[in-house]
């Protein structure tokens, strides 16, 4: 059985007395460790689809299976659980707080999870260590670069361990070289501790270069999905 099956995912919205389809019976799979990019353009339904595979949002037809059971039919208390421990976001825009430091914004979750008073200092110092920014860990948002800012959004993610790792355009804001590197993050976890990723972009060229598979999004239909040869 897939890890997260999407079976006729639809969503909609009114725009007067018309009726919208952002998403239109949308239908993949992801196996467990796999590497999914969501390609498509602005307004295509990319971040949409991501929304309602992390549980931020039910509103829609069809279903969202997770391990086999339907994200759109759980209690809150259980799509709570979800976004806590199942998944881990990455924002394009890093959504830090401004006004916490770069080990207290790691240190979010791990309150937020009840974790154990006496560990999350632990836990976010050694998050950070493997980002390179040990030596940042009482530098604020401002004080960081955009590169940094990034794996600081990245170890907040990873603080609760999550199998699934969503990633909203993760390098929009950052320059080429900076770019790569987050990939690169995002690849070594993926391979070494099997974390699935899936990360919606509009770059096609880098999707398929380190995605097992590419799902192109249009209009809310998926048009294409290739499994990539990487290499």
């Amino acid at each position: 059985m897939a890890l997260i099956e999407v079976n006729n995912l639809s969503k909609t919205y009114k725009k007067g007395d018309n009726v919208i389809y952002a998403l239109r019976n949308i239908n993949f799979d992801i196996q467990e460790g796999e590497y999914v990019s969501i390609v498509g353009k602005s307004g295509s339904g990319k971040s949409t689809l991501l929304n309602l595979l992390g549980g931020m949002d039910t509103s829609a037809t069809g279903g969202v299976y997770y391990n086999g059971k339907n994200l759109l039919e759980m209690t809150e208390k259980e799509l709570s659980y979800h976004r806590k421990f199942t998944v881990g976001m990455i924002f394009q825009s890093f959504n830090l707080i401004p006004t916490r430091t770069a080990i207290d914004n790691v240190k979010l979750p791990l309150i937020f999870s009840n974790y154990p008073v006496r560990l999350r200092e632990t836990r976010a110092c050694e998050l950070l260590y493997n980002m390179g920014l040990y030596n940042r860990a009482l530098h604020y948002p401002s004080e960081l670069s955009g590169g940094e800012a990034q794996r600081v959004a990245i170890a907040r993610a990873l603080a609760n361990k999550p199998k699934v790792i969503l990633a909203d355009e993760p390098t929009g804001n950052l320059d080429t070289a900076t770019s790569s590197e987050i990939i690169s993050l995002l690849q070594m976890f993926n391979k070494k501790h099997n974390i699935t990723v899936i990360m919606v972009t509009h770059d096609k060229e880098t999707a398929n270069r380190v995605s097992d598979k590419t799902v192109l999004l249009s209009d809310g239909e998926i048009i294409k999905t290739t499994v990539n040869q990487k290499k």
